[in-house]
């Protein structure tokens, strides 16, 4: 893909790049060898990528965005010129949401693990007002940056679903001042600080902060390094509540069968006892069966504190420091 973008670029071509792969299709936009712009032949009329872009970034409501389309539809003018002439976005914002569009889209492309491609060479429309045609060969060296980058960040942040809050919420990035994090400060990281607020998970902050998700998250790191956030307990995503919830059940479940497959061996341990204490010391066949019914305990326990582990993990977003912390959260009996 790399060789595809630089051929486009050195030749100057017009038209347009459809690439099919990951269950996708994405098309890339050329004039010239510029890039300017990504199209998503699989979006509906009604809610194509942009649409989803501003609305998520809260620069837009639903509701505007539909009657927009509406008024671009029946008169057949332009969509964007209708939300800037309305006053529904201003220029700077629609200009922005359409390179972080197409950045982010060309950056997934990189992502892919295989498909196909191929060129058509015609005229592309797009709004000079609008848009800022970009470079494709340094484009693609930032691509290929954050390709590489990407293994390390993806370590730190796992999951986009992961919610950050400031450790303390009156700390502003002036504490940066004197630290080796003072150069990377920027009022992009102000803007995405300024997101954190224990409740937005990482997704959403990237969507609001109108950064490119890349950023964002070296950002995010930044700040994680610089002691200023940290992750928390908070479920992030909505849509995930039903499936963390019946995770949690099932590990209760597990725990609760093998707690009292746990009793049940107790009990019949101490109605041994209480039959043959008279006889003692036991057999070697009978102290065998004695050090069986003790593994099986310490089996159960362990995975009973195995369990709790787990359930702990799917609540905080993180492992227990010690059995205390389980003790607690009601996962282990004192």
């Amino acid at each position: 893909m790399t060789d595809l973008f630089q051929v486009l670029g050195q030749q100057r071509k017009t038209g347009i790049l459809t690439l099919e792969g990951d269950k996708k299709v994405v098309q890339v936009l050329f004039e010239k060898g510029l890039i300017v712009g990504v199209a998503f032949p699989g979006d509906t009329e009604e809610e194509p990528a942009l649409g989803r872009r501003l609305i998520r970034g809260r620069v837009i409501s639903a509701e505007n965005w539909q009657r927009a389309y509406k008024q671009h539809k029946d008169n057949l003018v332009g969509l964007e010129k209708v939300l800037v002439d309305n006053g529904m976005v201003t220029k700077e914002d629609l200009t922005a949401a359409l390179r972080l569009l197409t950045v982010d889209t060309i950056y997934g492309l990189f992502k892919w693990k295989g498909g196909s491609f191929h060129f058509e060479t015609k005229p592309v429309a797009y709004d000079h007002e609008f848009v800022e045609p970009m470079n494709s060969e340094f484009l693609l060296l930032d691509v290929l940056r954050m390709v590489d980058e990407w293994p390390m960040i993806a370590e730190r942040l796992p999951s986009f679903d992961m919610v950050l809050q400031k450790l303390n919420p009156m700390t502003t990035l002036d504490a940066l001042v004197g630290t080796p994090w003072e150069k990377n400060r920027t009022f992009q990281m102000e803007v995405i600080y300024d997101l954190i607020d224990g409740q937005r998970s990482i997704r959403e902050v990237i969507e609001v902060s109108f950064v490119e998700e890349f950023e964002t998250c070296k950002y995010l790191i930044l700040l994680m390094n610089a002691g200023l956030i940290e992750s928390t307990s908070i479920s992030a995503k909505k849509d995930r509540g039903e499936g963390r919830k019946s995770q949690v059940a099932k590990y209760l479940a597990e725990a609760a069968a093998y707690l009292l497959v746990g009793i049940f061996a107790l009990l019949l341990f101490f109605q041994f006892t209480a039959t043959r204490l008279g006889h003692f010391p036991f057999t070697y066949g009978e102290r065998q069966g004695w050090h069986a019914v003790r593994d099986s305990v310490r089996k159960v326990y362990d995975l009973k504190v195995k369990n709790a582990r787990e359930v702990f993990f799917l609540e905080e977003n993180r492992y227990p420091k010690n059995p205390s912390e389980m003790v607690d959260r009601g996962l282990l009996p004192r």
